[in-house]
């Protein structure tokens, strides 16, 4: 009678483990088993992969082969929530043997424990791994934000997708696996996309204290990133019209600004750690800061009148309010403190206190000196209404005077009249965030040489700053192109960043203000286009094919001064070529539901779906888009946007 050979996974139902020895063709060569059917059984024609569901034939063929080429070992887990034909879990390990045969431990792994209709409910992406931090499962929220398949998972090490943040100091949570460690790391998605994440790692054990699982819950913080650099924004007004300060829960001093520094005449480096009963009087009794701390520790915000003692012993006083960061579990983590300082006004209520409290008393006495002081406070009032009227004129001249610098701005910029006549057609996006722009356009036309210079520039700033920078970039151009005759792109830039250092006198001084340029030359005897770019990009369209051509990334002028040459990019002169040029004004305009950045990505794409129309109804689409993501929000930077079709 033939005897009928047993699979490996009836065995593993029997046996918790068990070692088996195959070839590179996963014909199994011997198993180590104490089960005489096995023991009995001719290996000859039996190979593995047969014995495994057919999904799970090519992971396993890869490993097998990686083993034996490399000479390194393998390990694989096959999770029975993600592969549901395996009747359990099994954790594979395969080691070389020689060069041509390989051991494998195969371990029936227990899951039970795992609660996954928990866990799917959870409003954020949960993990399970291994002891080797591979992943046996996930929940549904993972893969929909990861964008990742199930297959993708399969023995995949966590490290290869979750990458530690370098530019912050913290502990690695992954390495560590302690619940109260939360670190930030960035998860690298199965799309090409990444996700910012805020990660936690527990290990958990069975009652026989054997090692289960690492369970890992990562929330998304990326929208979050988003508004880091408003919360600058916000953070330098206030610092510019406040006394502001940080503490801790505990109320030890994190963060002061000048202001708070100047007002109580400490020095940063003696207040920060320290309480702020280092400022105190003594003018409040107990209570008073009692029920300070009672409001603030319970989440709610404190306003209120505080007087302080500064180093030198005098007194101030500040109208305060405290606002108190909550963290998850609703628990304050730290306080802000803003305040303005109200002693001259405090001064004056003490005394018209001291004077009303003592007045049946002192009245014949103290009329005249109340008289005196009530016309004072008329003077003072009278010279108020004087500085008001003195600042409203002032604000006339000053609005004047920005509106006689938008003409002259207006009249040195090239007149759409003078482009030449090679251009077919064209449209012209021009829109100052302020009455005047610090992003401006600029061509010339040599007709002996026949070259045509196109220019779009993005100066440091907008408004009068930006005005500024736009007439000194136009001054320099006209003497680089129109006095030295360089028409080169690249060598525009190189003189260009030349030129605004001289002019900046930045080798002495601290100005680092500069521009971003984009610089196409369309020359007609070689009927060739060059382009080069700092920082800039253009889209180039020939002849149904798309081009985003790329600056070099750096700027002329500016923070990071580098003196590299810039580099040149040349493309044939093609019929109906269209050329799309522009500062970044559009792109980082906040909008939209979630209040993000449009994004140059968007912008490009807006640009293509366009361009099968007549220019001018791409400035109407491109402006009525515009509107539509700013949706009521203010526009945060000047816009310009020019396409060309020659």
């Amino acid at each position: 009678m033939t005897r009928i050979k047993p699979s490996i996974l009836e065995l593993l139902e029997k046996e918790e483990s068990i070692f088996l020895k195959m070839d590179k063709y996963t014909e199994v060569k011997e198993i180590i088993t104490t089960d005489p059917l096995f023991k009995a059984t001719s290996w000859a024609g039996y190979r593995f992969l047969a014995q495994m569901p057919p999904e799970l034939e090519p992971i396993i063929a890869e490993l097998v082969f990686k083993t034996i080429q490399k000479q390194t070992l393998q390990s694989l887990t096959l999770n029975q929530t993600l592969h549901p034909l395996l009747p359990f879990s099994i954790k594979i390990k395969f080691f070389p043997t020689d060069k041509n045969t390989i051991g494998a431990t195969l371990t029936r792994y227990k899951e039970d424990y795992i609660a996954t209709k928990f866990y799917e409910r959870v409003p954020v992406m949960t993990l399970y791994l291994n002891e080797t931090d591979e992943v046996i499962w996930a929940n549904q929220q993972f893969y929909r934000k990861a964008a990742f398949e199930p297959t993708q998972l399969i023995s995949e090490n966590a490290r290869d997708f979750l990458k530690i943040n370098p530019k912050i100091l913290q502990h690695d949570a992954l390495a560590i696996k302690e619940p109260h460690l939360r670190t930030e790391y960035k998860l690298l998605k199965g799309d090409g996309g990444f996700l910012h994440v805020i990660l936690t790692a527990t290990r958990q054990y069975d009652d026989e204290g054997r090692f289960i699982c690492t369970v890992v819950v990562l929330r998304d913080i990326t929208e979050m990133k988003l508004t880091q650099i408003e919360l600058e924004y916000q953070k330098l007004s206030i610092d510019e019209a406040a006394i502001v300060a940080a503490t801790d829960a505990k109320g030890d001093i994190i963060y002061v600004n000048n202001k708070f520094c100047k007002i109580s005449k400490y020095s940063r480096e003696e207040l920060i750690g320290q309480n702020h009963r280092l400022l105190k009087s003594g003018y409040h009794e107990p209570s008073f800061f009692v029920e300070m701390w009672k409001t603030i520790a319970s989440g709610k915000v404190w306003r209120g009148e505080v007087c302080n003692k500064a180093k030198d012993g005098s007194l101030y006083w500040v109208y305060t309010t405290i606002i108190p960061f909550l963290d998850e579990k609703g628990k304050p983590y730290r306080y802000q403190s803003i305040r303005f300082e109200i002693t001259k006004r405090k001064e004056l209520e003490d005394e018209i206190k001291h004077y009303t409290e003592h007045l049946e008393e002192v009245v014949e006495e103290r009329t005249q000196e109340l008289k005196f002081k009530s016309d004072l406070l008329f003077e003072m009032n009278e010279e108020l209404l004087s500085q008001n009227e003195r600042l409203e004129t002032k604000n006339k001249y000053i609005q004047q005077s920005i509106n006689y610098a938008q003409r002259i701005q207006d009249a040195i910029l090239p007149k759409e009249a003078h482009l030449p006549a090679f251009v077919k057609d064209y449209f012209l996006l021009y829109q100052p965030k302020d009455i005047v722009s610090g992003d401006f356009y600029w061509w010339y036309q040599d007709a002996e040489t026949q070259r045509f210079v196109w220019v779009i520039a993005d100066c440091t700033g907008h408004g009068v700053p930006g005005a500024f920078m736009s007439m000194i970039g136009m001054t320099l151009l006209d003497e680089i192109v129109k006095t030295k005759n360089i028409f080169a792109p690249a060598e525009i830039l190189n003189q260009m960043r030349v030129e605004i250092g001289r002019a900046l006198q930045q080798d002495i001084t601290q100005n680092r203000d500069g521009m971003d340029m984009s610089v196409v030359c369309f020359e007609g005897k070689t009927q060739k286009i060059h382009f080069a770019g700092a920082r800039n990009p253009i889209l180039l369209i020939q002849q149904g094919r798309s081009y985003w051509l790329k600056g070099d990334k750096m700027s002329i002028g500016g923070r990071l001064v580098r003196n590299e040459p810039f580099q040149e990019q040349t493309f044939d002169w093609l019929e109906d070529t269209q050329i799309y040029a522009f500062s970044d004004g559009y792109a980082d305009q906040f909008g939209g539901e979630d209040l993000r950045k449009f994004l140059s990505a968007n912008f490009r794409s807006l640009l293509l779906s366009q361009a099968h129309l007549p220019m001018s109804e791409q400035k109407a689409a491109i402006q009525a888009a515009h509107k539509a993501w700013k949706a009521g929000q203010d526009q945060i930077d000047d816009i310009l946007v020019m396409g060309l079709r020659v």
